[in-house]
């Protein structure tokens, strides 16, 4: 009766594991399609900037072209549309690069810290969207 009860027991792991591994995968592979999926982002140019830089001499320029990640998508064409906001922006972005210094700009550290700085400055003129990324497309100092 011991040898029964044994063979009992190992079929009822068996299945119960079987069960378990098969809700596993009907469940698990469901939760995968339950999870949000991540916005298709859109990517806006903005017209190059030509500036001088916070320099004492005044002889210290700036040449730099910005392409915003932005989401939705659907948003670029608007923001695009709109003069006075592309005005607004372009006029952030000159008012920070003409604030900085050759020593601020130069490095990479420094360049990460000026991209943060734009999306600081840029994102309340973006209501319904997002700027995911800030790419510098051209960056020049001299």
């Amino acid at each position: 009766m011991s040898k029964k009860l044994m063979l009992i027991i190992a079929a009822a792991v068996l299945l119960l594991g079987g069960a378990g591994a098969g809700a596993y995968f009907y469940f698990g592979s469901s939760a995968d399609e339950q999870q949000p999926q991540e916005q298709p982002v859109g990517m806006m140019d903005m017209d190059p900037f030509l500036t001088n830089i916070n320099d004492k001499a005044g002889r210290r320029h700036a040449r730099l072209q910005i392409k915003l990640v932005i989401v939705p998508r659907e948003k670029v064409a608007e923001i695009q549309a709109d003069a006075l906001l592309m005005a607004r922006l372009r006029d952030r972005v000159i008012t920070l690069l003409t604030s900085k210094t050759y020593q601020e700009l130069r490095g990479a550290e420094g360049k990460e810290t000026f991209r943060e700085s734009i999306r600081e400055r840029l994102a309340p003129l973006l209501e319904d969207a997002e700027i995911k990324e800030i790419l510098f497309a051209d960056f020049v100092v001299q």
